[in-house]
């Protein structure tokens, strides 16, 4: 059997998937070939013990992996699967008592951190009803659109049967605009390390979720930020797990909890939310 890697996969799930994106940005994904029931099922029970598994349905979905990217499972091995649980953690604990729940997720890429997290969210009884997903290289001009069209259509075409509604948009920009016209107001937003974010969070980023979040909605974002010890040092590799809140009585966002993960370390560290926010650090 041949086994495909890089540019030839691609193009041969891309030939295997259809995937439409309308105006709304909502995503028609179909796959001619049907996931095995017992595949399926196996990979998703996988997926809930915290493990990861390529096959046919999901192998081009994937994560940051570029060198000295302090989440990545290289440098900070910990980190991106401590952050899931938090982040389901958090989500559920808001999503309780309602009954759909909606979230978007900013610098989504190739989706291999939204599939676990969705995955993992529909497994512990939270209503997701749709999921936005926003990212540049969604844009079809975009250098690297091919390999994430392919990862939507995986991404979509395995939701497609599971009630939950696949959304895709280019620019923050395009989402924040859907989200107040069809007045689909997320009950959570996640950012899952895209420095270009973070460096622009009180600008862009935060105005954006005062305006679209639910009140008591949250922002989860797992940040690469500098340490105690500054820029070019150990210090400069630590991740950190931020959990914003809009507050109803102010309209404005306020950290209510951070937990910093340290290379090496067997856990995250909680840290005092009044305490300044490291600068971020790009990779």
């Amino acid at each position: 059997m041949t086994v495909l890697y890089g540019e030839a996969l691609w193009q041969q799930r891309d030939k295997e998937y259809f995937l439409d994106i309308a105006g709304d940005g909502f995503a028609i994904a179909s796959s001619g070939k049907e996931a095995d029931p017992a595949e399926a099922a196996e990979l998703i029970e996988l997926l809930q013990a915290g493990n990861w598994r390529a096959c046919n349905v999901n192998d081009c979905l994937a994560e940051c992996v570029a060198a000295g990217c302090s989440c990545s499972r290289s440098i900070n091995p910990i980190a991106r699967d401590s952050f899931l649980r938090l982040a389901v953690d958090h989500i559920r604990s808001t999503g309780m008592g309602r009954e759909e729940v909606s979230y978007a997720s900013l610098g989504s890429g190739l989706l291999r951190f939204d599939f676990c997290l969705l995955e993992l969210l529909l497994a512990a009884g939270v209503p997701v009803s749709s999921v936005h997903l926003v990212d540049s290289q969604y844009e079809p001009d975009a250098k690297g659109y091919l390999r994430h069209r392919v990862a939507l259509a995986q991404f979509a075409s395995w939701f497609a049967g599971r009630g939950v509604d696949v959304y895709a948009h280019y620019s923050l920009e395009r989402y924040a605009f859907e989200a107040r016209r069809s007045e689909a107001l997320p009950t959570a937003v996640v950012q899952v390390d895209c420095t270009e974010l973070t460096t622009v969070f009180e600008k862009e980023v935060k105005p954006m979720l005062e305006e679209v979040l639910q009140y008591d909605g949250l922002y989860c974002a797992l940040t690469s930020r500098e340490g105690a010890s500054g820029a070019g040092s150990l210090g400069s590799t630590n991740a950190w797990a931020e959990f914003w809140r809009l507050q109803q009585d102010s309209g404005r966002m306020k950290l209510e909890s951070l937990t910093c993960f340290r290379p090496g370390d067997r856990s995250g560290t909680q840290v005092d939310v009044n305490e300044p926010l490291p600068r971020a650090v790009d990779h």
